[in-house]
C-alpha cells in the first residue's frame, strides 16, 4: 500500500496503519537522528518521539510533499530540539564521508580518492568528527541529508523548509567550512 493511502487510513482511525508507516521509516528515521544527536541511547526514544509526533499531526498532514520528507522535517526540528534542550554539543557519525570528504578537499571524486598514508580509517573518522563538531547545527544538518542520505536538493528544501538555492548556497557553505577547519589538520598544521 502507498504511504498516501496508508495517511488517509491512519486518519480513519487505522492504527494498524499507523505500524506500517512506522516500520517502514523507523530505521531511516533513527539514522537521521544518531547522525544529528551521535548518542545510541537516545535514538529509540527520540525516534518514538518523532513517530508519536507525526501521529498527532497526521491530520495536519498536506500531500504536497512525500511522507518520508515529511517525517525527515519532523525528525530533524525534533533533534535540533533536543539539542537545544540538552545544551549537546555532539558530532556526527558519518559513515563513508571521510574518504567523500578527502576527496573533495583533493579535489577528487569519491571513488578515487584515497586515505593518505599517514592517516588511518579511525584517525580520519575521529579527524571528521572534529571537524563537523565545529560546525553549526545547519551545516551538520544539511551535510547529513545531503551526503550520508542522500537526499535531493528538492527534498532538502522541503526538510529544511527553505529554497533550493537556498540549499545549494548552504551546502556550499558548510562544505567551504568543513574544508577550511580541517584542511590545516590534513597538512599537519594542527
Amino acid at each position: 500500500m502507498d504511504d498516501f493511502s496508508l495517511v488517509r487510513k491512519c486518519i480513519e482511525g487505522d492504527t494498524n496503519a499507523y505500524r506500517h508507516i512506522v516500520d517502514r521509516y523507523k530505521d531511516i528515521i533513527a539514522r537521521v537522528i544518531y547522525s544529528m544527536v551521535e548518542s545510541k541511547a537516545d535514538v529509540e526514544d527520540l525516534t518514538q518521539d518523532v513517530f508519536i509526533k507525526a501521529y498527532g499531526s497526521l491530520p495536519r498532514f498536506k500531500f504536497d510533499s512525500t511522507l518520508q520528507t515529511w517525517l525527515y522535517r519532523i525528525a530533524v526540528n525534533h533533534s535540533i530540539d533536543y539539542i537545544r534542550k540538552k545544551k549537546l554539543r555532539r558530532i556526527l557519525s558519518l559513515d563513508g564521508i571521510d574518504e567523500w570528504l578527502l576527496g573533495r578537499l583533493r579535489g577528487t571524486s569519491y571513488s578515487s580518492a584515497k586515505v593518505p598514508e599517514e592517516f588511518n580509517r579511525r584517525e580520519v573518522k575521529e579527524l571528521v568528527e572534529w571537524g563537523l563538531s565545529k560546525l553549526s547545527n545547519e551545516s551538520k544538518t544539511i551535510l547529513v541529508l545531503r551526503e550520508l542520505e542522500g537526499l535531493r536538493y528538492e527534498e532538502i528544501a522541503n526538510v529544511m523548509e527553505i529554497s533550493i538555492p537556498a540549499v545549494k548556497s548552504r551546502l556550499f557553505r558548510a562544505r567551504s567550512e568543513l574544508k577550511k577547519i580541517l584542511t590545516p589538520a590534513l597538512r599537519g598544521d594542527v
